[in-house]
């Protein structure tokens, strides 16, 4: 079933393993969406894992089949699925489509089996990309809309982001949904991930809808950076500077993307859950900026001057000091997503997980232990080299 290679605890390891062993009743098809992006990777591994590829269909991109496919097994064998177990991914387990897009007739009565969606699917990339409204609000709404009347369909679970909550909350945030007022956000993306939150709850009340919200999502605890680099890069840019604008004590809510997974999983099989909406996170053992610079002190084998901060416009030498001087595009990038990333650090949340952890025994692993990993598989990759992960 789930293979453990890092030290959780036994009732982590338990509560993962026990509802889908054996039958996992109720579970007759699952439509997974987003499957070959970070966490929807990391989900796809887990179910195969649990022993559900037989009752598992991933609505993927591509020219064919066969190019969907592909691509498919390409992001199980990233996320750690051996290539001899990738290769079980057949035909069967693919729909090739996109989230608002037509399906074929046959795909549409495929759809009319599914018992469970886990919606993935979204534009994530930190530029503003011109169709992210479209893919994360209008296409959501369209791909909700064909389940809106199913008689098979006992969850839809959609993955949301746990900034979607906007600039605005006390610094221990709740897992409850959304009011209608507006919100300030520092990015498109967890604007329209907010929206479209509400958009299902209101334009599909009937829908057994769940959300769940993930923190900041970087690395995983087995294989570091190498299913992504997303993020990362910019803890190497901040303990090599030993500057930013946030405080020390601040803290980043983190975890992993395959303690994500296996938290998603869980929700999205469990015959019943309390609640609709849930937080995927670190909670109140989220850890400061200033231990997360001496974790990778330790991971690194080095030491330099104490932490301090910087003001925004410090940034510009900040980045030229990654690039070198000759490569002035790059810096400006550099500069700017750290523009970006210090607002949410500056904002110094921690999302309240009580009702995951007493849901499923959620216990991740702290992202101060497993960074050395994230340490080891970035050696020898240069920091530009990782951002292409968050600038597709």
């Amino acid at each position: 079933m789930f293979a453990w290679h890092t030290p959780l605890s036994n009732a982590w390891q338990d509560s993962l393993v026990a509802p889908v062993r054996g039958e996992a009743p109720g579970v007759d098809r699952v439509l997974l969406t987003g499957a070959t992006g970070f966490i929807g990777g990391n989900l796809l591994v887990t179910l195969i894992n649990a022993g559900l590829l037989d009752r598992l269909v991933c609505l993927v991109r591509g020219a064919s089949v066969a190019d969907a496919l592909a691509r498919l097994r390409v992001s199980a064998v990233r996320c750690g699925l051996p290539h001899s177990r990738a290769l079980r991914i057949g035909e069967s387990n693919v729909m090739v489509g996109e989230l608002g897009g037509e399906l074929p007739e046959a795909d549409e009565a495929r759809l009319a089996e599914i018992s469970h969606v886990i919606n993935c699917a979204a534009q994530a990339s930190l530029p503003t990309q011109p169709d992210m409204a479209d893919t994360n609000v209008r296409d959501t709404l369209r791909f909700a809309s064909r389940f809106s009347g199913s008689r098979s369909l006992r969850r839809f679970l959609h993955v949301s982001t746990a900034m979607a909550c906007g600039t605005q909350c006390g610094a221990n945030v709740q897992e409850s949904p959304f009011g209608y007022g507006e919100s300030q956000h520092i990015v498109p993306y967890t604007r329209s991930k907010r929206e479209v939150e509400r958009l299902l709850r209101v334009t599909y009340p009937r829908l057994p809808l769940v959300v769940v919200r993930p923190s900041i999502v970087v690395g995983h605890t087995v294989l570091g950076t190498l299913p992504s680099a997303s993020l990362f890069w910019v803890f190497r840019v901040v303990h090599g500077a030993r500057r930013f604008t946030a405080r020390a004590m601040n803290r980043l809510d983190v975890v992993s993307a395959d303690d994500c997974a296996r938290a998603i999983a869980l929700l999205a099989v469990k015959p019943t859950l309390a609640f609709d909406t849930y937080h995927v996170s670190a909670g109140t053992e989220a850890p400061t900026i200033g231990q997360i610079i001496g974790a990778m002190d330790e991971a690194t084998g080095t030491s330099g001057r104490r932490y301090s901060m910087c003001r925004v416009r410090d940034f510009g030498a900040i980045a030229r000091d990654v690039v070198g001087r000759d490569r002035s595009g790059s810096g400006r990038l550099i500069e700017h997503a750290l523009r970006r990333y210090a607002g949410f650090a500056e904002l110094d949340y921690a999302f309240d997980n009580r009702r995951l952890r007493k849901e499923i025994g959620f216990e991740p692993l702290p992202f101060t232990d497993y960074l050395s990993e994230c340490v080891r598989t970035s050696r020898g990759v240069g920091i530009v080299e990782q951002m292409r992960w968050d600038f597709k």
